[in-house]
């Protein structure tokens, strides 16, 4: 089954979260929070916090439990997590990340003050991440097959 993480309205530019990417997709989660709490981007450390909030969700969704009796918003820390309640048991060692992708939000723009009286536009950019969670079987990598080692020699300069 996928979970869904969003990330919506974050103040830190499309292409800042977009280059962190390829450092979580496909992975493991516990491997991928662990690749990304060694990088200094400030987009990493978001990036991390939704993949944990995407763990309590799969653990949160995965337990059956009756919504009338619980009150939702006390049930995660993250308070991100959705209401869906299903009965299977998750494992967050099996979760893995199945994509990842960041999507360009409304800009914020400002006006700076130049020379003549006129004026500068100031973009603050947004983004919004999605994540998705999974935790059916990991496709495997295919393995390149070792090519035949045909020794070519190199076509000799002609001696003179």
């Amino acid at each position: 089954m996928d979970y869904k993480v969003k990330v919506r309205y974050l103040r830190i530019g499309r292409r800042k979260v977009a280059r962190l990417l390829p450092f979580v997709k496909g992975e493991y989660v516990n491997h991928a929070i662990s690749n990304l709490a060694t990088m200094p981007q400030m987009s990493s450390v978001v990036l991390r916090k939704a993949i944990k909030s995407g763990i309590a969700n799969a653990i949160f969704q995965s337990r059956n439990i009756n919504p009338d009796t619980l009150w939702v918003k006390k049930a995660i820390k993250s308070g991100i997590a959705n209401a869906i309640f299903q009965s299977r048991n998750i494992n967050p060692d099996t979760l893995w990340v199945k994509t990842a992708y960041v999507d360009k939000a409304p800009t914020l723009k400002r006006i700076r003050a130049a020379s003549r009286g006129s004026a500068d536009p100031i973009l603050k950019r947004l983004s919004h991440i999605t994540i998705i969670l999974s935790d059916d079987k990991k496709p495997e990598k295919k393995k390149l097959k070792a090519k035949s080692a045909k020794t070519e020699e190199a076509p000799k300069a002609a001696e003179v």
